[in-house]
């Protein structure tokens, strides 16, 4: 109610109010909820006429939900409003009134803000210096020796360039764990949490044409044996030993005296990669796994193959037009002739190089130890792929002259 010189006799209730500009700025307390009397304060402005001085303006920050009020809060308002006077005006958590609270200085908000920034520049550091510690590409980016070791690449720029040719090619790869980045709307697989260039295997032809061969060929093949199209030669990686006797005798390599996964593979006369067959198992002849690998098969009339004593592979070739260059077999006669020595020690200095390349493929560490039989499933891929990256680790040969 509005208290003043015209107000006429009244009854005091329980629901009686008294508006609020009877009374003095002195007269109130603040709370972190609203403005409240004081247990001792009393009406003492009457005259109506002498409005009370306008009050500070309060400066409320935007909150996202008033809290709710009560059955009895609200009819105090309703109250107010009917008799015209001003309601006592409320606070949410949150709201900010320099009325309520002491004012925050201008150097406190600064620091406040300086720290801040100070934090999320730290958090912007750590999760960089996570990024690069954690195991992929860009952890060695810096250092060629390590992406050779760990890729077989020689520099950063070669795997990057490399990165980038088969990169649309690869985000649409399908695969049973994950989505392919490109397709939308699949449902089959789990989202990618490593990148893709941390993924990165290769798969391509690398059997050159007779031309190309021809092209690089060095000095030496073209005076001794300008026919050559493939240096060959088989090697084995250790696996254990299966519990069924009749796998078990097929995996047995009487030659390394353990049970091993056998693979030829063949580079041209300049040194670089051009075959890598399946993996067979451990018992098998290097003639055998010649005739069912599919070297032949690519091979044209008039081409030979350089490869080692074990490969004899005269019935294997006959009636194909392809030769096999090999070093000569002790006869009866029981000692080499001068021009057999020759050809086994020139035959011995042009094939090494295959050899080097097995070398090659091995320093990746994947075959050190012996293969479980649970990998039988995966291991051709992995053979295949050590020997393909050996194409990015620089020439094989560098001077045959």
């Amino acid at each position: 109610m509005n208290i003043n010189h015209k107000t006429v006799q009244f009854q005091i209730s329980d629901q009686t109010v008294v508006c609020s500009r009877h009374f003095k700025p002195t007269d109130f307390k603040w709370t972190p909820v609203r403005k409240t009397l004081k247990p001792d304060s009393v009406p003492s402005i009457f005259d109506w006429s002498n409005q009370v001085t306008p009050r500070r303006e309060i400066f409320k920050h935007p909150v996202p939900q008033k809290r709710p009020r009560s059955a009895s809060e609200d009819e105090a308002r309703d109250d107010d409003a009917d008799l015209g006077c001003e309601p006592i005006p409320e606070f949410q958590d949150g709201d900010l009134s320099l009325c309520a609270f002491d004012e925050i200085s201008s150097p406190r908000v600064l620091e406040l803000e300086k720290t801040l920034q100070e934090k999320e520049e730290e958090i912007q550091r750590l999760q960089e210096k996570l990024q690069i510690e954690r195991f992929g590409i860009l952890r060695f980016s810096k250092d060629d020796s390590m992406i050779s070791f760990y890729t077989g690449f020689v520099s950063m720029a070669m795997f990057t360039t490399f990165f980038n040719f088969i990169k649309p090619a690869a985000n649409s790869m399908t695969s049973y764990y994950y989505k392919s980045v490109d397709t939308v709307n699949v449902t089959v697989g789990r989202q990618r949490n490593m990148l893709l260039i941390d993924e990165l295997l290769c798969s391509f032809n690398i059997w050159p044409n007779k031309d190309n061969i021809e092209a690089k060929m060095p000095n030496v093949f073209k005076m001794l044996y300008p026919s050559t199209r493939v240096v060959i030669d088989c090697t084995e990686i250790k696996t254990e030993r299966p519990s069924s006797l009749a796998l078990g005798s097929k995996c047995y390599s009487s030659y390394k005296s353990s049970h091993t996964w056998k693979g030829l593979v063949g580079i041209a006369p300049h040194g670089a990669l051009t075959f890598v067959s399946s993996l067979y198992t451990g018992s098998m002849s290097d003639v055998e796994i010649t005739k069912l690998c599919g070297l032949i098969e690519l091979l044209e009339s008039g081409d030979s193959i350089m490869a080692d004593k074990g490969f004899v592979l005269n019935k294997v070739l006959d009636g194909t037009g392809i030769t096999v260059n090999t070093p000569p077999f002790l006869m009866s006669h029981g000692q080499f002739s001068r021009q057999e020595v020759e050809e086994t020690q020139t035959i011995a200095k042009l094939r090494i190089h295959i050899e080097r390349h097995i070398r090659r493929v091995k320093e990746y560490h994947l075959f050190d130890s012996i293969i479980p039989l649970s990998m039988v499933g995966t291991i051709n891929q992995l053979w295949t792929v050590a020997n393909m990256l050996t194409l990015f680790k620089g020439p094989l040969v560098k001077d045959w002259h």
